[in-house]
């Protein structure tokens, strides 16, 4: 099985988001069939407006939405704890694997 995982630790919600969502276009179209966002904070519970656990809740949200809908099949995906792990579709053509550079960091841990 072809699995990547990417870490967001470090970046703004923002940044995030934005790269969460090019890592998993990008792992659709290399022919992944699983990406796992990291995003840790497994122990917030609740949603926050601040802080700690930003990346989880709105990671969440855009899954609940149907923001990763186009590359994954929600019924193979799941949040966990400290990641959200998306079963992705199967590409008829995928490409030869190609990654964009990971945006820099706002912080480092």
């Amino acid at each position: 099985m072809r699995r990547r995982q990417e870490d967001l630790h470090g970046y703004d919600v923002l940044t995030a988001i934005d790269f969460a969502l090019e890592r998993v276009r990008e792992a659709y179209e290399n022919g992944y069939e699983e990406i796992e966002l990291v995003h840790g904070s497994a122990s917030v519970q609740a949603r926050v407006e601040d802080g700690r656990g930003r990346i989880k809740w709105e990671l969440r949200a855009l899954f609940d939405q149907g923001g990763f809908d186009p590359w994954s099949r929600r019924d193979r995906s799941w949040p966990r704890a400290g990641s959200l792990l998306l079963a992705l579709k199967r590409n008829p053509r995928p490409r030869s694997e190609a990654w964009t550079p990971a945006p820099r960091p706002a912080h480092r841990r």
